[in-house]
């Protein structure tokens, strides 16, 4: 199934409420840092799911077991009047464990949004849902530079649009699992406020594309609205892309580019020996780079495959301290 007709369907697809907390932890305690932010630290993982996956029906990519894309309303949030300075995504058993596609499970893609809220970059009549985080397969974890963090109100909901698919060939059950590390009390408002970016080659509506056989780099440009300063950028790329880089071209420069490494552990490699995208090294800094309002930011998505790939992706998000 083509992923432009599971978009089609994401609305009609809403599912019920989950979400269970699994871990509930102080990081740090008053006295074991200098650190002002971390004496007020904490870590929690919430788990979104059960789902239960079919079991592929063959060994191409289109014979995969899938969810399809499904829209899941008002999840639960990690914490409230908060600030957010860390995120670790990961898919997982009942138990725990690791759901990668060396035992068939496969984070095709998973995006939080805040409804009722406008997006940066994706206006779309100023409605929202802002786009709050996402992850593919790869799971980058996020770790904002010290000083930083993305606040939580109390009144702000969550939405998630999740696609998970399935290598093997029986039925397998797994949770989206994140780890939010969070802020709290009086220390969280010292930190400054990060505002979500999301930077594609495609378009707002559906970011997929696809590509030849061969070496291929697609473009899109954003005219910024805002002033401030990028402090994390991380990359989004599907089988057979190679990097993603983001310039400045009002001012020349290389905000950041990554890399993506395929197969790196066995746990990225299926039962047929074919490789997924293992990690995309992020680039992180207080600031990477500033921006003004009106520069221009170019987003380059460069693949380099064996065959034609349908519906590929070409994703930067991260995060930007307006002024």
């Amino acid at each position: 199934m083509l992923l432009k007709r599971r978009l089609a369907m994401t609305v009609a697809a809403a599912v019920a409420v989950v979400g269970t907390a699994v871990v509930d932890a102080p990081v740090a305690r008053a006295g074991d840092s200098h650190d002002p932010y971390a004496a007020a630290s904490e870590t929690r993982t919430v788990r979104y799911g059960p789902w239960t996956l079919p079991a592929a029906t063959g060994d191409t990519h289109d014979e995969m077991g899938t969810t399809g894309n499904r829209l899941t309303l008002n999840i639960e949030k990690p914490c409230e009047q908060c600030m957010v300075t860390a995120i670790k995504p990961n898919l997982v058993y009942g138990d725990g464990s690791n759901a990668n596609i060396n035992t068939g499970p496969m984070l095709h893609h998973a995006v939080i949004g805040q409804l009722g809220e406008p997006d940066l970059v994706c206006r779309l009549g100023g409605l929202g849902p802002k786009r709050v985080f996402s992850s593919g397969n790869e799971r980058t974890p996020v770790t904002l530079p010290a000083g930083y963090g993305m606040r939580i109100d109390r009144g702000d909901r969550w939405s998630m649009v999740y696609d998970l698919m399935n290598h093997a060939h029986q039925e397998k059950t797994v949770y989206i699992s994140l780890e939010y590390t969070y802020v709290t009390g009086p220390a969280a408002w010292r930190l400054t406020p990060v505002t979500p970016m999301w930077l594609d080659v495609v378009g707002c509506l559906d970011p997929t594309f696809d590509v030849p056989a061969g070496d291929t780099t697609r473009t899109a440009r954003w005219t910024s609205t805002v002033n401030g300063r990028i402090v994390y950028l991380k990359g989004h790329l599907h089988h057979g892309g190679r990097t993603i880089t983001t310039t400045n071209l009002t001012t020349g420069q290389r905000v950041c580019e990554v890399t993506v490494v395929s197969g790196g552990s066995p746990e990225y490699i299926d039962h047929h020996g074919n490789k997924e995208i293992s990690s995309a090294p992020p680039c992180v800094g207080a600031p990477i780079a500033t921006i003004r309002r009106g520069d221009v930011l170019e987003v380059a998505a460069r693949y380099v495959a064996d065959h034609p790939h349908d519906d590929v992706m070409g994703i930067v998000t991260g995060w930007i301290a307006e002024r």
